[in-house]
């Protein structure tokens, strides 16, 4: 049988006001044609269906318009909830979505029986889908007390929950079915993509999810939440598919794929990525102060630009963006940045100065040369304040 892993589209996704919803409906229609003529028996949806909890009517019709066209296409699908969605509102349309052959997991349940979605496949095969869609640790805690009735060994580190919970799916694994995992969280080890949005927390806490916890018995782990396309474990292979197209400047550069599995029961698989075409390149270019005028050959990037203009500190910046946009009029985002290793040397040069010094120095940057009342005034306050009294 044959498995199309994919996930994080984020329909509705807003980048410096600009809506790419547009290129991500064109990946998702990508997407089904790659499904279409490789006649898969199902696709997996990973999680990060929409970028936000209340999406726009058109982020809605783009999701809602791929459903339609697996069903058009006789493909089933399996998609879980990831942390950017509502599962909420995923919910109130499952039903809907359940008569076109897309089921959609948005809980985790205690009866764990609940997340096991088995499709049939042309082969005569089973394909079964451990679903489990992202969980939180709050979530996870209460979730575990229902389960094991013990509420102070689930107050502890969320790793241990995870385990729990991946031992019991263990159990449900079935020899002579083709059995995968799908699941929406950050990996050990897994490398980020260095996206604007802030992915520090995720990659340096406690949430995360070894490769040891996971049944060996699994054929596939199919993973959503890390942008950057990897594999994460060998054994069972464990893979991001990654998002669909590069959603902001810190993916600039990435190559976006689908996953193409074969499968059968007891047999190890066969993946290869499927590249994606469909969304537009990101670039982000750092350019010197005297080097706007000769970026004129970006002009006909067919992509969005980010502009670095590296500035000499002390050096006003009034114009400067009028200037890149007149070169390059198709500049998404236009930053101004104080050259570091000017502020480097600034500071430096600052350190063996002394508070009046330093005032002294700040006040002529500002105003001019400093009047003696000031400086008079600042060494009075000065003193008060090293002295433990009010100014």
């Amino acid at each position: 049988m044959r498995i199309l892993h994919t996930g994080d589209f984020h329909a509705g996704r807003q980048l410096r006001g600009l809506d790419r919803t547009p290129e991500i409906r064109a990946t998702l229609n990508e997407i089904l044609s790659i499904a279409r003529d490789a006649r898969v028996d199902a696709v997996l949806v990973s999680g990060d269906v929409f970028d936000t909890v209340n999406p726009s009517a058109a982020a809605e019709d783009a999701i809602y318009e791929f459903y339609l066209g697996l069903k058009e296409a006789g493909i089933p699908s399996v998609t879980i909830a990831g942390n950017h969605d509502s599962a909420e509102r995923l919910r109130s349309i499952r039903g809907l979505l359940r008569h076109v052959g897309a089921h959609m997991v948005t809980h985790v349940t205690p009866d764990l029986k609940e997340l096991v979605y088995p499709v049939q496949a042309r082969d005569g095969n089973v394909l079964q889908v451990l679903a489990f869609p992202f969980l939180s640790e709050r979530r996870l805690v209460k979730l575990a007390d229902v389960a094991e009735g013990n509420v102070s060994q689930w107050r502890q580190k969320y790793q241990e929950g995870m385990n729990f919970f991946l031992r019991r799916m263990g159990s449900l694994l079935k020899p002579d079915a083709v059995n995968m995992l799908m699941m929406h969280l950050t990996f050990d080890g897994s490398a980020p993509s260095g996206s604007e949005r802030n992915f520090i927390f995720d990659i340096t806490n406690s949430y995360t999810v070894s490769a040891r916890m996971l049944p060996e018995a699994l054929q596939y782990v199919a993973l959503g939440h890390i942008h950057k396309p990897q594999q994460v474990s060998e054994l069972p292979p464990a893979y991001y598919a990654g998002s669909i197209i590069q959603l902001d400047f810190g993916e600039a550069g990435e190559k976006k794929y689908v996953n193409l599995i074969e499968a059968e029961p007891g047999r190890p698989i066969k993946m290869q990525q499927v590249p994606l075409t469909s969304g537009k390149p990101l670039k982000t270019v750092r350019v010197q102060l005297d080097q706007i005028e000769q970026m004129d050959s970006l002009v006909h990037f067919e992509g969005l630009l980010r502009v670095i203009v590296e500035l000499p500190a002390g050096m006003g910046s009034a114009g400067l963006k009028e200037r890149v946009a007149k070169v390059l009029p198709n500049a998404l985002a236009i930053e101004i940045e104080v050259s570091q290793q000017e502020v480097k040397s600034r500071a430096a040069a600052r350190a063996h100065l002394s508070d009046v010094q330093l005032f002294e120095q700040y006040y002529l940057d500002r105003h001019g040369a400093l009047p003696e009342d000031i400086r008079e005034a600042f060494l009075e306050a000065s003193r008060l304040i090293q002295e433990g009294e009010e100014p």
